[in-house]
């Protein structure tokens, strides 16, 4: 698909929400565009005076199932179309055989919640030791996490971008070691899909969980779970319901017969019936994202990420990682990573700062301390510049 970066005055007409603010949040929840919320209406229309769109929206599932394959270079029966995140990470960690002494390696005080539950209850279930790699300056360690890493090891759980203070994880490495192993890499790609370009199979994953409420600017309650077919094939879910199965072209409503068998590959997580109105802005946001492309997208944010840290160091602001470079994507840091391992609460004048900040219709948010600044394919070079003005204002 040819990309296309229509100009900005146009593309930020899709999103009014950056009229009358500036919007750095996508990291606690992405924009919905025009077109997005247009996409849902016809069939709440359906709803309402009761006409029954079932097939078309079934069709309609397939269709964004196969556009999301798109988006990360998979193939649409590698995609299980799950509630968010959270539900992908737990089809995964309990789709596995789990034996006394397995262990699963994992740096938890920068993963979000839903990466470090699921471990915390299969230890309980299944007596598995959790390998914790602590952080380093506010980046996953590769090579301590590579050195965790060893014959018992089934699961390696890793943020592709944390979600603070949102440094990038290298995770090619990591990949190649789990390989050697045969270990699941599992990657939490909620904040970096949609907004930084990804390919599956370059960066080596086994398994990927997307929510559509950040950086695929979609809603609440609806995700995806990418699991490459050679393991998808090898594992079998917790859970069945009638889209897990393949009854061939038997309605939904045939009798079920005494024995049932898998549909191939990732579509056997598929649980009961599928969220449509999540689905038709997911294909409408992805669709949009495929127009002007992730690499496009990325360039633009890493760009502005990188004028947004370097303007808060010239003002002697802490900016977390320091000078911009590799691990900057599309998230920048206010704070002391000490506040990361220490679970401190947000200091006097990082509250301060984000008070101003939003005083003057600048939305971002305070995480384990940190105040973050997160970017999409809206943001612009003005409105990072006038940021840095308002934190120049504040210092006076």
């Amino acid at each position: 698909m040819n990309s296309y970066m229509p100009p900005l005055n146009v593309l930020r007409e899709e999103y009014p929400a950056t009229i009358d603010a500036i919007y750095m949040d996508v990291a606690n929840q992405g924009l919905i565009s025009k077109t997005t919320l247009e996409s849902i209406g016809p069939h709440l229309d359906n709803r309402l005076h009761g006409r029954n769109d079932e097939a078309s929206m079934l069709h309609h599932v397939e269709r964004t199932r196969a556009r999301f394959a798109q988006l990360i270079g998979a193939d649409k029966d590698e995609i299980s179309v799950t509630k968010n995140a959270s539900e992908s990470i737990n089809i995964i960690a309990n789709a596995i055989d789990w034996r006394d002494g397995d262990n699963v390696v994992l740096c938890p005080k920068l993963e979000h919640a839903n990466n470090i539950l699921p471990w915390l209850q299969v230890k309980a279930r299944h007596k598995v030791e959790l390998r914790f790699v602590e952080p380093e300056a506010g980046s996953i360690p590769v090579g301590e996490l590579v050195k965790a890493i060893d014959a018992r090891t089934r699961i390696v759980a890793v943020a592709t971008v944390t979600m603070v203070p949102g440094f990038r994880t290298v995770l090619e490495p990591i990949a190649e070691a789990c390989k050697r192993f045969g270990v699941f890499l599992l990657a939490d790609g909620t904040q970096s899909v949609g907004i930084l370009h990804t390919d599956v199979a370059r960066l080596g994953v086994d398994g990927l969980a997307v929510s559509t409420v950040k950086g695929l600017m979609g809603l609440y309650g609806s995700g995806f779970l990418y699991c490459r077919q050679e393991w998808a094939d090898r594992l079998n879910p917790a859970y069945l319901a009638r889209f897990s199965v393949d009854f061939g072209n038997a309605p939904e409503s045939a009798p079920v017969p005494s024995s049932v068998k898998l549909r191939a590959g990732a579509p056997r997580f598929d649980i009961g019936h599928y969220n449509f109105p999540g689905m038709l802005a997911a294909h409408a946001s992805m669709g949009q994202l495929l127009d002007i492309g992730t690499e496009t997208i990325e360039r633009s944010v890493t760009l502005l990420a990188k004028r947004l840290a370097s303007g808060f160091l010239e003002l002697g602001l802490p900016v977390c990682g320091g000078a911009p470079g590799n691990h900057t994507g599309s998230i920048v840091a206010l704070g002391d990573p000490a506040a990361l391992v220490e679970a401190r609460a947000a200091d006097r004048r990082i509250q301060s700062l984000h008070g101003h900040l939003l005083d003057n219709q600048v939305i971002v948010s305070i995480r384990r301390g940190m105040l973050r600044f997160s970017l999409h394919l809206y943001n612009t070079a003005d409105e990072v510049d006038c940021v840095v003005g308002l934190a120049k204002n504040w210092l006076k």
